[in-house]
């Protein structure tokens, strides 16, 4: 299966216009605590630039498409700065597509359309015959999508320099948008030229100020891929492969050399800098799992005859397989694939991704409407690494992104208070179970489990408003987060 596929009892379930700008509604007035007069501060608003990826572009439900351009957090916090430098144009490469455009060019299959942006699927198998292989809700590229084209708009006046996939080194390749199979084809749409950097681009656009986050995606696709990658491949990202850890020197250079640039269209052109999320900690990785525990699927029970049969067929795979040990009774966890050989899963510290094929693991009838066994996977042979991301790997995560931010922190107390500093990583770290989730009526999430949704996008863009507001003694009022929609179930 390559659906998305939720475990139901993982979800606490109650129940456009095609633009390069897009003004949101606005925050509704609170008569008990009128609203400070904007200012701006020591800062000078009159032209934002926002350099970022995916999160920055707005991208959402696994697609780039507009509703998600429309609310990412550079243009919720553009319009709170359009309060106090005239109504100022924020601008950005708008994709018209309702369904969105996704990474790696999949195919409705059997057909020649991209698959587009996910969406709810009802538990129902009789109208949704795809769920005959799920355990659940599941979210699935329902609505049909598009190929990228190139930005018809003028490219000279881009404000939002999001681009989705982007890792930090990929920011000062030149050619970074060369075409769209060479390169990244999102940046490819609105590169100003074939030779062009993100920065430089971004620079051109001479901001007076700008928001920087990039460095997400230099420890994802190593967590995401389930550690495949090499976690320390040295100093020359030109001998990277895709799922590498980016070496935290190479981010600190990347880092002061795009800040120099950034910084350097002005005297006093200032900006906002985020640290990197722990990704660990994001529903991609957390979803699958909790659903197994709050369904009963696991600690699974064995009698045991069960038990030694188990055991005795592990036991023939030698040495590899020395921490598979099933017990008698409802103790027992999956066995996952890790580094050092086979084990069991450790609910506290192992993860297993959004995109595992639920319908393979463990046993039993997939659901009512397929009463065929599952794969068996954690009992009859193990979960394979690439949807395992074990406790060593999640470790080596983490400590990477401590080591990115603790370079962010520094870039920002040797730059002469001209950067506020967003500290998104202790903002993920307190959300609470029902917002750090995709899951209705409270998720912040999307249904990639990876970016937020709408709502999350205004909750990050209020982040951004408090550290500038404290930095700069600005007054820009906060984006009223209630105007944004959460993830919607299914009608039908």
């Amino acid at each position: 299966m390559k659906f998305i596929k939720l475990l139901l009892p993982a979800l606490v379930l109650i129940s456009s216009f095609y633009s390069c700008t897009y003004t949101p509604p606005e925050p509704a007035e609170d008569p008990t605590n009128p609203r400070t007069p904007p200012t701006a501060g020591s800062a000078d608003f009159s032209k934002y630039v926002a350099v970022g990826n995916s999160l920055t572009a707005g991208f959402m439900d696994n697609a780039l498409y507009q509703e998600g351009q429309q609310n990412a957090y550079p243009v919720l916090l553009a319009d709170r700065m359009k309060l106090v430098n005239n109504n100022a144009a924020f601008n950005f490469p708008a994709y018209g597509a309702a369904g969105g455009a996704g990474f790696g060019g999949s195919f409705v299959p059997g057909t020649a359309t991209p698959v587009g942006r996910l969406q709810f699927l009802l538990p129902d198998c009789a109208s949704n015959s795809a769920l005959t292989k799920t355990l659940g809700l599941t979210p699935a590229p329902t609505i049909p999508g598009e190929s990228l084209a190139p930005y018809p708009g003028n490219k000279a006046e881009i404000n939002n320099f999001g681009v989705p996939g982007a890792k930090s080194f990929h920011a000062l390749v030149n050619g970074y948008g060369a075409n769209p199979t060479q390169g990244n084809p999102f940046y490819w749409r609105f590169a100003s030229s074939e030779t062009a950097s993100l920065i430089g681009d971004a620079t051109a656009a001479k901001g007076t100020f700008f928001t920087y986050w990039l460095g997400s995606n230099d420890v994802l696709s190593y967590a995401t891929s389930g550690g495949s990658g090499n976690p320390d491949p040295g100093i020359n990202p030109l001998t990277y492969s895709s799922n590498d850890l980016t070496d935290s020197r190479v981010f600190a250079y990347v880092l002061k050399t795009s800040l120099d640039a950034l910084l350097g269209t002005g005297d006093n052109t200032k900006g906002a800098i985020a640290t990197i999320p722990d990704v660990v900690k994001i529903p991609y990785f957390g979803l699958v799992k909790a659903g197994l525990i709050s369904a009963g699927a696991i600690p699974f029970n064995l009698s045991a005859a069960q038990a030694a049969a188990l055991n005795a067929g592990y036991a023939r795979l030698g040495s590899a397989a020395a921490g598979v040990n099933f017990k008698v009774g409802k103790v027992n966890y999956p066995v996952i694939t890790t580094a050092s050989g086979l084990r069991h899963l450790d609910p506290a510290k192992d993860f297993l991704t959004l995109v595992i094929p639920q319908d393979s693991l463990l046993v039993g009838p997939i659901n009512a409407c397929n009463t065929a066994q599952r794969g068996g996977w954690g009992i009859l042979e193990p979960i394979p690494a690439q949807f395992v991301l074990d406790q060593s790997e999640a470790e080596i995560v983490t400590n990477r992104v401590k080591e990115f931010n603790d370079v962010i922190r520094q870039e920002v107390a040797g730059r002469n208070n001209r950067l506020a500093l967003v500290d998104m990583n202790a903002f993920l770290a307190n959300l609470d179970a029902s917002q750090n989730t995709l899951a209705p009526p409270a998720g912040y999430f999307s249904l990639d489990g990876v970016h937020p949704n709408p709502r999350g996008q205004a909750v990050i863009a209020n982040e951004f408003i408090k550290s500038i507001n404290a930095t700069f003694n600005s007054t820009l009022p906060l984006v009223n987060v209630k105007n944004y929609r959460l993830n919607t179930l299914p009608t039908q």
